[in-house]
């Protein structure tokens, strides 16, 4: 899948020098040569799959090099069989929230892949704008204009909405202390400095005066990043150029680590969202830490991660009085003589009631018995119940086109461990652990 100067994969997916000529032509070689040299440095995100030929991990987003961009997508079905049509069918959000909805239980079979069409990219989007403690959830980039556009530009044009957003809300300004021998007598006189700058010059006065100024911490680090962005991009260029004529009278970020300690007032709490995205693009500060030359910048997204936020944020917005919590920690597998090993951390935990625990992966299904479940996970499981006390677990898969056949023959079907007689749950009258598979809709 190709676009301008980008080269576009899914999760997993091989390729090789040959697979860019198309695009790059006589830049393939050097292109490649830069990806490989990212690899060599970054085996966790990038790797190899023999000395010839490249192959994506299970992370997503973007590598942009000297030579072009590599993006990744997420991989929910076969690249082949994606629907990149102009109009896309979004899912229906009540749909949505009763599916998420523990009130009602789980309607895993009120909604089937074949509901809707598949785009990665748009399905990366909307995953993204879940993700906590990002700059993407305030987003209001429409699907059908993403979905024609390459990834790094669709990160660009996020961070030039949010920053018109600022803009018309209002710029920060700030009373800056200016020490300046002037021609005429503004502020305070400072007589010692005065004295040895202008005993020739009577006509000048050495003064401290305050003065409300749009040069201030902030500011530079957000025409800092419209400078950084500035070369490239093509689809934005005029934009940024617009929105550095904007801050004409700002300088440049000299130093980033002391600007980012600027402390904002609450009254200009809106450019929060902003620096988040000046702190991705200025101190490289990609969701995932790579290492390599200056040249190359990555924006990556572990895959299971998305996947884990994305069921958080759909179970809380569906069920607003649970207590839902993410990553719950607390429980060790061993613990003795006061020390403790193997913590537990389940992804989604209701407390006394329930424990998730999200996959982003497709079962493999040839085994009716096991129902695509690995012997792994439901080891994994097992030992969750015992150590939170719960019997109530579910095994959250994406509903895609890979697993639609699945889901159909998993519904209301159980896993049922039969619990020792030692076990925490024979005195509560509940005897058999309960493991449940189900897919979640994926927001298309």
């Amino acid at each position: 899948m190709i676009n301008n100067n980008t080269f576009s994969i899914i999760e997993h997916q091989a390729f090789s020098k040959e697979d860019l000529k198309e695009i790059f032509k006589e830049k393939a070689e050097r292109f490649y040569k830069e990806l490989e040299d990212f690899a060599k440095n970054n085996e966790n995100l990038l790797g190899f799959k023999n000395k010839n030929t490249l192959k994506a991990k299970n992370y997503v987003g973007i590598i942009q090099t000297k030579s072009g961009v590599l993006e990744i997508l997420p991989k929910c079905t076969n690249l082949e069989s994606y629907k990149l049509e102009k109009d896309f069918l979004i899912h229906d959000k009540e749909k949505l929230k009763k599916w998420y909805d523990l009130s009602e239980g789980f309607k895993d079979n009120e909604i089937y892949a074949n509901d809707f069409k598949f785009n990665p990219k748009i399905l990366l989007i909307n995953l993204l704008k879940t993700l906590k403690n990002s700059p993407f959830k305030k987003s209001q980039i429409a699907s059908l204009q993403s979905s024609k556009m390459p990834l790094f530009e669709i990160f660009i044009t996020m961070f030039l909405d949010e920053f018109d957003s600022v803009y018309k809300k209002g710029l920060m300004r700030s009373y800056v202390d200016y020490e300046s021998n002037r021609a005429f007598l503004k502020g305070k006189l400072l007589f010692s400095e005065h004295i040895k700058q202008n005993l020739v010059h009577k006509e000048r006065f050495f003064t401290s005066c305050d003065e409300f100024v749009l040069d201030i911490a902030p500011n530079r680090l957000i025409k800092s990043t419209l400078n950084f962005l500035k070369s490239k991009t093509n689809i934005n260029k005029f934009r940024l150029i617009k929105s550095l004529q904007m801050l004409d009278e700002v300088e440049f970020s000299k130093n980033y680590e002391k600007d980012f300690s600027y402390k904002i007032s609450r009254h200009f709490d809106y450019y929060e969202n902003l620096l988040l995205w000046c702190k991705i693009f200025l101190k490289n500060e990609s969701f995932m830490p790579y290492y390599g030359k200056n040249e190359a910048f990555a924006l990556l997204f572990p895959m299971e991660k998305l996947f884990e936020d994305y069921v958080a944020y759909m179970l809380k917005k569906a069920n607003p009085t649970e207590n839902i919590k993410t990553q719950s920690s607390g429980k060790y597998l061993i613990s003795k003589n006061n020390e403790k090993c193997f913590m537990l951390k389940p992804d989604l935990y209701i407390e006394n009631k329930m424990i998730l625990d999200t996959k982003w992966k497709i079962p493999d299904s040839d085994e009716d018995k096991k129902q695509g479940i690995a012997q792994n996970d439901l080891y994994q499981m097992f030992a969750y119940a015992c150590k939170f006390k719960i019997y109530d677990i579910k095994l959250v898969y994406p509903l895609c086109e890979k697993t639609q056949d699945l889901q159909r023959k998993t519904t209301e079907k159980f896993f049922i461990f039969k619990a020792s007689e030692h076990l925490y749950f024979k005195e509560q009258e509940q005897k058999d652990i309960k493991v449940q598979v189900l897919f979640a809709p994926l927001p298309f």
